[in-house]
C-alpha cells in the first residue's frame, strides 16, 4: 500500500488564487454599492428637501442595494469557509481564513457583528432614516398633512428599514 501524502492536488493553486480572488471582487462590488448608495442619498434627500414625497422614493431603492450588499457579504463568506475547510491546511502552509475566523471568534466585545457590517448597514439605515425625517419636517411633523400617496410611501419608508435590520441580523452572523 503506498505511502498518503500532503501535497495539494493538481490545479491547486488556481482554484485557491481564483476563489481569492473572486472574494476581493465582490469587496469591490461592496464598496461600489456603498459609494453609489452614498450618491442616490444625496440626490434624493437634496431634491427632497423642496419637493414634495421625493426624499420618499429613496427607501426602498436603499433596501434594493442593501439586499445587493448582503448577496455579495453572503458569497465572500461562503467562499472564505469554502478555501479554509478544503484547501487550506498545515500541509499546504496556507492559513489565512483560518487565522481571520479566529480573530473574529475571538472577538467578544461585540460578539458575531463584524464592523464591516456596522458601518455599511448603518449608512443604509441612517440615509433611510433621513429620508423618513425629511419628509415629516418638510410637513413641519404634523401627520394629519400627509397625503394618501406621502402615507403609502411613509409606510414602505418604514417597512423597507425593516428589511435591512433584518439584513443586518442576518449578515452579522
Amino acid at each position: 500500500m503506498p505511502a498518503k501524502t500532503n501535497t495539494p492536488k493538481p490545479g491547486y493553486d488556481l482554484e485557491y488564487n481564483s476563489l481569492r480572488a473572486e472574494i476581493l471582487k465582490r469587496i469591490e462590488l461592496r464598496q461600489q454599492l456603498i459609494s453609489i448608495t452614498l450618491t442616490l442619498a444625496g440626490v434624493f434627500l437634496g431634491i427632497g428637501l423642496g419637493t414634495e414625497s421625493v426624499a420618499l422614493i429613496y427607501p426602498p431603492l436603499a433596501m434594493f442595494l442593501a439586499f445587493g450588499w448582503a448577496q455579495n457579504d453572503f458569497r465572500i463568506r461562503n467562499l472564505a469557509e469554502y478555501i479554509r475547510k478544503n484547501l487550506e491546511s498545515p500541509a499546504t502552509g496556507l492559513r489565512y481564513e483560518h487565522t481571520v475566523q479566529a480573530g473574529r471568534m475571538d472577538n467578544k466585545g461585540l460578539g458575531s457583528w463584524r464592523f464591516v457590517v456596522i458601518s455599511h448597514i448603518g449608512i443604509f439605515l441612517f440615509t433611510q432614516a433621513m429620508a423618513l425625517l425629511i419628509e415629516l419636517a418638510r410637513i413641519g411633523f404634523n401627520v394629519t398633512r400627509l397625503t394618501l400617496t406621502q402615507w403609502i410611501l411613509l409606510g414602505i419608508g418604514l417597512l423597507s428599514m425593516s428589511f435591512v435590520a433584518w439584513i443586518a441580523r442576518q449578515s452579522g452572523r
